[in-house]
């Protein structure tokens, strides 16, 4: 999964769109004060974290993630482009800096490049009841076949597979994937949950989603 960091609402949508059209999982953080607990969820292979965030400095987030042991690729996004703009986001652990405004298919390059180097940093696959999810790409599998779905539908499923039956408060999946602030009715993650469970009765009949009143959402083995 792809987490982005970004503020500026035009460019988020317009990174999240264009990577998700490129087969990636991205979820987006509009405050870096969030920044943190989602890395200790799991999952991210690369982080794209803006530098003027309304709540802080990208680039002490990125040096708070390097003191917390936290080691995949991170790309800074910055309207700062001069020399020692970019020396200082290297010096707080930065992996690759790029700045404002950019072509948005270089930016789709250097994340293919991080996405390889992060490969060998990440953990092995997530485990759940005949269900792999693959950390870096975000993709899902029954029994070794790809599970085939609407980008969201896959994000939800990999928010509960991560849970690993566990119950996971609605807001988490909410932000996990619509992205923080993201103003979603409980019809529009119903129908979410609903499309979820449409794909589960034909890839994975044995499993379904559960909703628990005032708690939130988990997968359940019949």
């Amino acid at each position: 999964m792809i987490l982005l960091v970004e503020d500026d609402v035009m460019i988020g949508r317009t990174v999240v769109q264009g990577l998700s059209a490129r087969g990636h999982v991205v979820r987006w953080l509009r405050h870096g004060a969030g920044l943190l607990d989602v890395l200790m969820v799991g999952g991210i292979a690369v982080v794209l974290l803006d530098v003027g965030l309304p709540d802080g400095d990208g680039f002490a987030l990125c040096r708070a993630m390097r003191v917390a042991g936290y080691t995949m690729p991170v790309l800074m996004l910055t309207a700062r482009g001069a020399l020692d703009d970019r020396l200082e986001g290297f010096d707080a652990g930065a992996d690759d800096y790029l700045p404002k405004p950019f072509a948005f298919a270089e930016l789709a390059a250097r994340v293919a490049v991080l996405v390889r180097r992060s490969a060998q940093l990440l953990p092995p696959p997530i485990a759940f009841a005949g269900l792999t999810l693959d950390p870096l790409t975000g993709e899902v599998r029954r029994d070794g076949r790809p599970v085939v779905a609407e980008p969201r539908t896959l994000a939800l499923l990999g928010e509960l597979v991560r849970a690993r039956g566990a119950i996971v408060p609605r807001q988490r999946v909410i932000d996990a994937v619509w992205g923080e602030d993201s103003v979603i009715s409980d019809n529009t993650l119903d129908v979410a949950v609903s499309a979820l469970r449409r794909r589960l009765a034909d890839v994975a009949p044995d499993l379904t989603v559960r909703a628990v009143r005032g708690q939130g959402l988990h997968l359940v083995v019949h």
